[in-house]
């Protein structure tokens, strides 16, 4: 049942993301980030620490990360995407494969402007959260 108010949610916040035109590839890659921010917006930080990829989910205490950066932020107002970009390489991953590098233009109940980047990996058929990074 949460993961389908989650879905939910994360598909209302598609919505507001359609104005850039995207390639199939693009929409999977933003549909999973967006998926994951909806875990993330709901406070549900052990839930979202378990969805990003295993490689690198030690890599960062994510608990406190969110409740540092993400937390006092508060609810989100609107969240629209900027531009999905590939890149072969990212810190953090030193294999060569196909990596997506997502951003949004978010603003939330405490900050009206604000800038998320969500990195994902392709693992097989699949994308995976490889990072998550607000400023």
């Amino acid at each position: 049942m949460r993961f389908a108010a989650v879905f939910a949610l994360a598909c209302a916040g598609a919505c507001s993301a359609l104005a850039l035109s995207l390639s199939p590839e693009d929409e999977a890659a933003r549909d999973i980030a967006l998926q994951w921010l909806g875990v993330v917006d709901s406070g549900n930080y052990k839930d979202a620490t378990l969805l990003i990829s295993e490689q690198v989910r030690g890599s960062r205490d994510w608990t406190k990360y969110f409740a540092a950066h993400r937390a006092p932020l508060g609810r989100v107002n609107n969240r629209k995407i900027a531009e999905v970009k590939y890149a072969s390489t990212v810190p953090g991953d030193p294999e060569f494969r196909r990596h997506a590098i997502v951003r949004f233009k978010t603003s939330f109940e405490h900050k009206a402007a604000a800038k998320e980047e969500i990195v994902l990996t392709k693992m097989g058929c699949c994308w995976e959260v490889m990072g998550y990074e607000i400023n």
